[in-house]
């Protein structure tokens, strides 16, 4: 019974995550944020002292035990909501994400009605009932024979 229980708990053990180092929590948070130093790039991609010592700060927070949460927290105090990189999902930022999921949402649906449109067109016509007498029976055969007769001395026939 022991050792049923110690290989569940290895497995247990195998199959959690491993802990983040903080270098990687830090780099994360640098990426999900924008450098107050230069425009237009992440802080993570920023070359200027200021962005590695800010860097080297929240490498910091995150080796004292800060979350996420408060570490972000704490760079909005500091610089301002424009500071994240994508707008939270929740709350004011949520407007943010309203176009782009609408433009996703009609974009399915064009696609959608595109695809109805041509597995409809693909789809076999309706047989059709068509009643002969058997003088136009006979006729059909001669002109088909006809035919038949004319393309294979053009080779065209099999």
């Amino acid at each position: 019974m022991r050792a049923i229980a110690a290989a569940v708990a290895c497995l247990i053990l195998l199959a959690s995550p491993a802990a983040a180092a903080p270098e990687d929590i830090a780099n994360d948070i640098s990426n999900e944020i924008m450098s107050p130093f230069c425009d237009g790039v992440t802080l993570h991609d920023c070359p200027s002292q200021e962005a590695l010592e800010l860097r080297n700060r929240i490498e910091a927070w995150v080796s004292e035990g800060q979350s996420r949460t408060q570490i972000m927290s704490h760079l909005e105090r500091e610089f301002g909501a424009g500071i994240r990189a994508v707008p939270p999902a929740e709350g004011a930022g949520f407007v943010a994400w309203i176009p782009p999921l609408v433009a996703l949402a009609a974009g399915a649906a064009g696609a959608w009605a595109i695809v109805r449109k041509w597995s409809r067109r693909t789809q076999a016509a309706p047989r059709v009932s068509v009643t002969m007498t058997s003088e136009e029976g006979h006729r059909l055969d001669q002109e088909l024979a006809m035919l038949r007769a004319a393309a294979s001395r053009e080779g065209e026939w099999p």
